[in-house]
């Protein structure tokens, strides 16, 4: 039985279409800075986050938030969002249609909705726990069954891809963990990996991808608990991979 949200997941997948307009229409007249990290950041990112924030606060009161521009609030009973108002901004500074915003609700450790849209491609992605997930609205089919072929393409969602090296599949790195977990959604890319993201990243896309029955794993093969992200710290290395295709199998 899928536990019970407090709020409608449509309205979640309508604030965050918004909020990726909102994007859009930044784009043309955003100011752009360096983190001290050397990562991008721009006056769109803040202004969406902040509209992100202030909806969402609206949406579930009580709850706290953890965004990537204004950090991470005390979490409550109510429970927490993890907002990337711009998941790949370089892509996004520079004219490239691969970034998307990403907005999940957890709550007592569970992942339990999340919405990711790709404006620029047409997409839209909403999943709840135990509710399936949609693109467009439509319902998505499962992720294939079965072991990664060498032909088949592996996304890598940070430029570090030796890791995971025995993973088999042709390498992929496109700058944005929503496009990369997106195209696993699709059926585009078979696996992908991920080593540096913090979990407001990858918490929608996720939700969303164990919807469709992907499975995810750490490098030694155990499987990958969230729940023990929920703190302002990268996550450790992961792999999203279909159901039945660990042990992986050295070609």
């Amino acid at each position: 039985m899928a536990p019970e949200l407090g709020f409608d997941r449509k309205e979640l997948e309508s604030l965050t279409g918004q909020a990726a307009k909102l994007a859009q229409k930044a784009r043309h007249r955003m100011d752009v800075t360096l983190k001290p990290d050397g990562s991008l950041v721009t006056t769109a990112d803040e202004e969406v986050e902040r509209f992100l924030r202030k909806q969402l606060e609206r949406l579930v009161p009580g709850a706290s938030v953890w965004g990537e521009e204004y950090g991470f609030d005390p979490i409550t009973d109510g429970g927490t969002w993890l907002v990337d108002p711009i998941d790949g901004t370089s892509n996004f500074r520079f004219g490239q249609p691969l970034w998307g915003v990403t907005v999940a609700f957890m709550r007592d450790g569970r992942l339990l909705a999340g919405s990711v849209v790709l404006p620029d491609l047409g997409w839209s992605f909403c999943a709840s726990l135990g509710g399936g997930a949609t693109l467009n609205g439509r319902p998505l089919d499962p992720v294939k069954k079965g072991p990664i072929q060498k032909f088949e393409l592996l996304g890598h969602a940070d430029d570090g891809i030796e890791a995971f090296s025995f993973l088999p599949g042709k390498r992929r790195h496109l700058g944005a963990f929503v496009a990369e977990a997106m195209f696993v959604a699709t059926g585009g890319y078979r696996a992908m990996t991920c080593t540096k993201a913090c979990l407001y990243d990858a918490a929608g896309s996720l939700v969303v991808l164990r919807e469709l029955g992907a499975e995810f794993r750490c490098e030694d093969g155990s499987f990958f608990d969230e729940s023990l992200w929920l703190r302002p710290v990268k996550m450790a290395p992961f792999a999203v991979v279909p159901p039945e295709a660990w042990p992986v199998s050295l070609p």
